[in-house]
């Protein structure tokens, strides 16, 4: 701005008593054009916030006149409680709680037509989910003898367990009444038992508040039994106690439970011993479970069982299951008391054989198989895990399944194979999941020892060969885990699997680890990768794919082993996993002879060594191959860890929140 004194401004200079009127005039005059203009942004923001409450106004009209005319108003009540079944969650996932936020409560809310149509749609509400906490006042802490000023602890986790059975009994109480006479879905998971820092006599008044608790929730659920179509009981109890509330869930009757079609019952059993299970040792607790009639699965509508508790309990004479009505079966191990570690395998070969051939119409089934004596998830034997050999079975009669389309087995090392027994012209999914052992490779140049003929056979092959041999021209999906098999071997099963659709492998191969190296560091299985590559060759508008590369109708692929009880991972370098993608993708376009295309790959999840340093679906946009549909996981294995099989305990705070603690150990 113009001033007779710019020349002066920023300087040292002193004004003279004739000048310094002057320049307060000059002041005045500014401050006063300043206000002026301090109105004039006043009216300004009050002209824009006028404005923008306009604009406010106007866009709460559309949208609420847009409201009136939604194409969700416009469907038939039929159609929108389609929708809102739609919404349900899966009814064990924490979403399915029954609060304020399950899906059922928060439709309700939105408008009166849409309450009162939730209300007329009783599925919406016959999914019961009952979780309780496992009272459970750290169990690494000796018991707590308080002075005689300290609260009883018992008394006060006892009315904290109170408060959460009330509040599911009051929430259960409302969803029966409005699924009216609908068939129900059950979930329940609950422990008759609490353990940690409680004196004696405290536990003994606890685990009776608890029983009480759980009395009034089992009533409730036993006057809708002839309601019930689908149930799942994950639950911790003790067998024959005559004071126990959640046997009665399982000591109905088929007349009680006329149109159930679906149970899984999980059982952990809190006086299994905890140790093998070594029938030679009288380890095994068949007396305590023998006779158990869990009259709750002999009902005639029955169509899909899963079962995981102690033997005894489902021994074929005790069962009088309708094994011809299934067509779903799943035995599994299960979990010993407090420790978490699952029980022996379920069946041996024949009674898995002689279980088979009285269920024909079978079309999913999962069974533990194995001799008994390794509990699943023993820690594996690193330098001398091969068992001792398995007596060749005798000629079995061969059972037949005709419609059986997905087979799973976990299988301990040492169990015959029921390949050579079964005729399953249907099977198209096969599973299997071998105990884990580590064959140690020998030093770099030295000669393996075998200690008697039938171990280097072990070492070499895997049980999954038998399985493909024998139905791989029928499998379209494979997943198995077997930790320390040779990659060989495995490259030599999937030469016989010319169908193959997907392929999941979830164990390291043996050649791997390398003893010289720490524990969690491995060579990449770079070579089996270039197994899996096409090698494709492009001359002007002619491509040709070189044959000779293994599953070439391969489109799922998962390469993925991330465990803490084995030495090493199965890891693969970035350059590889590229040249793989990018041979699949070329030898899968029109312009190669369909005689020799390959399937398009849908999804790949591997683990590379360490974390990428490239971008792979942007590196096949760069190279022009860009796959429509295709979705690629790319992980890589944690710093490598100490080795200890001795995992230490968490300590809890002493809140009394965490007195009640719902611990996943407790079940399968």
């Amino acid at each position: 701005m113009d001033s007779p004194f710019s020349e002066y401004l920023d300087s040292g200079y002193n004004p003279s008593d004739a000048e310094i009127p002057l320049i307060k005039a000059l002041i005045q005059q500014k401050v006063d054009d300043l206000d002026g203009i301090d109105k004039e942004i006043k009216e300004i923001e009050n002209s824009l916030a006028a404005l923008k409450a306009r604009r406010k106004a106007n866009k709460i009209f559309i949208r609420k006149h847009g409201a009136l005319i939604a194409p969700i108003k416009r469907l038939p009540p039929d159609i929108l409680s389609t929708v809102f079944l739609a919404c349900l969650p899966v009814i064990e996932s924490t979403e399915a709680a029954m609060t304020p936020n399950h899906p059922a409560v928060v439709i309700s809310q939105v408008s009166r037509q849409w309450r009162q149509l939730a209300f007329d749609t009783p599925l919406l509400w016959a999914r019961i989910q009952l979780i309780l906490p496992y009272v459970n006042c750290d169990p690494y802490y000796p018991p707590y003898y308080p002075a005689n000023d300290e609260p009883d602890v018992s008394s006060e986790v006892a009315s904290l367990f109170d408060s959460v059975v009330q509040r599911l009994f009051n929430t259960t109480t409302i969803w029966l009444a409005r699924s009216k006479g609908c068939p129900l879905s059950i979930f329940m998971e609950a422990s008759e038992g609490a353990s940690g820092g409680f004196i004696p006599s405290q536990l003994k008044t606890l685990e009776g508040s608890i029983l009480v608790g759980l009395g009034k929730l089992v009533d409730l659920l036993l006057n809708e039994s002839k309601r019930w179509e689908q149930v799942r009981f994950k639950i911790a109890l003790t067998s024959n106690n005559p004071t126990s509330q959640l046997d009665r869930l399982l000591l109905l009757t088929p007349q009680d439970v006329p149109i159930l079609r679906k149970a899984s019952i999980v059982i952990n059993p809190f006086d299994a011993p905890e140790g093998p299970l070594d029938p030679s040792l009288g380890l095994e607790p068949t007396k305590v479970w023998d006779g158990v009639k869990m009259g709750i699965i002999h009902g005639q509508a029955l169509r899909s069982l899963t079962l995981a508790c102690p033997k005894a309990a489902t021994k074929l004479k005790v069962l009088q299951v309708n094994w011809a009505g299934l067509t779903e079966l799943s035995l599994r191990p299960y979990v010993w008391g407090p420790s978490g570690r699952r029980g022996g395998s379920h069946l041996t070969a024949d009674e898995a054989l002689t279980l088979l051939r009285l269920c024909p119409n079978l079309k999913r089934c999962s069974l533990a198989i194995g001799n008994g004596t390794i509990p699943w998830e023993t820690p594996p034997t690193i330098w001398n895990p091969t068992p001792p050999p398995v007596a060749p079975p005798q000629d079995r009669p061969v059972c037949r399944l005709p419609h059986l389309h997905s087979l799973a087995l976990r299988e301990d090392s040492r169990a015959d194979s029921l390949a050579s027994a079964l005729d399953l012209p249907s099977l198209r999914s096969f599973t299997q999941n071998c105990s884990i052992f580590w064959p140690r490779p020998p030093p770099e140049g030295s000669i393996p020892h075998y200690s008697y003929p039938e171990e280097e056979r072990w070492q070499s092959e895997i049980p999954l060969v038998e399985w493909v041999q024998r139905f791989g021209h029928t499998i379209t999906t494979i997943d198995f885990k077997h930790v320390g098999v040779p990659q060989h071997a495995v490259e030599k099963c999937l030469e016989d699997l010319p169908n193959l659709i997907s392929l999941t492998i979830r164990s390291p191969f043996s050649e791997s680890w390398n003893s010289s190296l720490p524990w969690g560091v491995a060579s990449a299985c770079d070579s089996f990768l270039e197994r899996l590559t096409p090698k494709v060759i492009e001359d002007g508008d002619t491509v040709t794919v070189t044959p000779g590369f293994l599953c070439p109708r391969l489109e799922d692929l998962s390469l993925n082993s991330f465990l803490d009880s084995v030495p090493v991972q199965l890891v693969f370098n970035e350059a590889s996993v590229l040249e793989l993608l990018t041979g699949r993708v070329k030898a899968s376009m029109k312009t190669v002879a369909e005689v020799s295309r390959v399937s398009k790959l849908r999804y790949v999840s591997i683990g590379f060594v360490k974390p990428r340093a490239m971008d792979i679906q942007q590196e096949l946009s760069r190279r022009g191959l860009n796959p429509e549909g295709f979705v690629g996981e790319w992980s890589y294995p944690a710093p490598p860890r100490p080795r200890s099989y001795l995992q230490t305990p968490h300590i809890n705070d002493s809140t009394m929140d965490e007195l009640l603690v719902s611990d996943s150990y407790m079940y399968d």
